[in-house]
């Protein structure tokens, strides 16, 4: 379902304009009144109403080259360019991506996403005071259109870079539950993987906008400037990337590290364990001697002093067992000395402080 169509871009005469919750078919016929159309569609499906708004909008591109690529895809037909790039969404328990598609024809920039790409509609309340910036010539129109692609694909990149912000987070949240007063019994390695393959998901996606917007830059493709100054400008946006990048793989490394402390320290209780398990069952076997011995049928052993003997033994041999083994008296499950692994960690790492990571 086709759930909302605005337009926005810049009249002959140089002016912006802006129409917006409009009719698909009424945005096609306002095409032709500009310099530059800009129009923004969120519907609820996107491989099925894709096609039907591209057909509307005589766009002769098959959407399922965009939509069969891995996360991000790129391809240049000539006279219209096609690109798809994720938006990262980051719930309570787990990490998706949500694609957006973005279509260029001649004075023409269409965008389709669901709800998640809100971001996006937020740019387009703006749009007046961004089409106000761009040249208003003819026959700069490549330009105008390189320099609106240039802030959809850097909004998106903004956006998903707030969803690695959310999984820091939720790590100093689960640092802080561990120490805090709302310590309670969970299964941290659990956590600990959701938070490992949200963080994967992240890089995969991160990665493949790199690629896409490196493929922008340097396709030269027909639908956009040759001007190298406004083609520098996608250079900022790979300098983000790259340090989101960076940032992700730090956090993954922490990660990793708590999960090897987790690991090592229940192995270390377990075998504390087994040694006192062993210590108590060499224990036992004081009094079951003595009583083997006194079973034997050929003795003429009075049972009173058989028992008392027997109940010394088991109570000597206890109590030097208990004396000997107290040190090993420990829950082999607690996870103490990894509860402070993730502040410590983000605390050390100079890519993760708090100033860079609120830029």
């Amino acid at each position: 379902m086709l759930k909302t169509v605005s337009i926005a871009g810049i009249e002959e005469q140089g002016v912006p304009f802006k129409k917006e919750s409009i009719k698909l078919d009424e945005a096609a016929k306002t095409l032709s009144i500009g310099n530059l159309t800009w129009i923004e569609c969120v519907v609820d499906d996107i491989i099925d109403e894709t096609p039907r708004i591209l057909e509307k909008l005589d766009i002769k591109m098959d959407p399922k080259l965009l939509l069969a690529g891995y996360v991000t895809a790129y391809e240049d037909a000539g006279d219209t360019l096609g690109i798809m790039l994720p938006f990262i969404v980051t719930g309570d328990s787990r990490t998706q991506t949500s694609p957006v598609l973005i279509f260029m024809k001649k004075d023409l920039i269409v965008t389709i996403h669901d709800d998640y790409g809100g971001k996006i509609t937020k740019l387009y309340n703006y749009s007046n005071s961004l089409m106000r910036k761009l040249p208003k010539e003819p026959e700069q129109w490549a330009d105008r259109q390189t320099i609106l692609l240039f802030r959809l694909m850097d909004e998106v990149s903004e956006t998903n870079f707030s969803s690695l912000r959310t999984i820091i987070e939720q790590a100093e949240q689960l640092e802080i539950d561990l120490t805090g007063s709302r310590q309670t019994d969970r299964d941290i390695g659990f956590e600990l993987s959701n938070m490992k393959r949200s963080l994967l998901t992240y890089l995969n996606a991160v990665w493949a906008t790199h690629d896409t917007v490196r493929n922008v830059k340097f396709g030269d493709p027909d639908m956009l400037t040759d001007d190298d100054d406004i083609l520098e400008k996608f250079e900022v946006i790979l300098g983000r990337l790259d340090r989101q990048i960076q940032m992700a793989e730090n956090i993954m490394e922490m990660i990793s590290t708590g999960v090897t402390i987790i690991q090592t320290e229940t192995s270390n209780q377990l075998t504390k364990l087994i040694v006192w398990l062993t210590v108590a069952a060499t224990a036992v076997l004081v009094p079951n001697t003595v009583a083997t011995v006194f079973g034997i049928p050929d003795l003429q052993i009075s049972w009173t002093w058989v028992l008392p003997i027997l109940a010394i033994s088991t109570i000597i041999s206890a109590v030097v067992t208990y004396r000997w083994t107290k040190q090993w008296r420990v829950n082999p499950f607690r996870t103490k000395n990894s509860k402070g692994f993730v502040r410590n960690s983000v605390q050390n790492n100079p890519v993760l402080s708090a100033t860079e990571i609120g830029n």
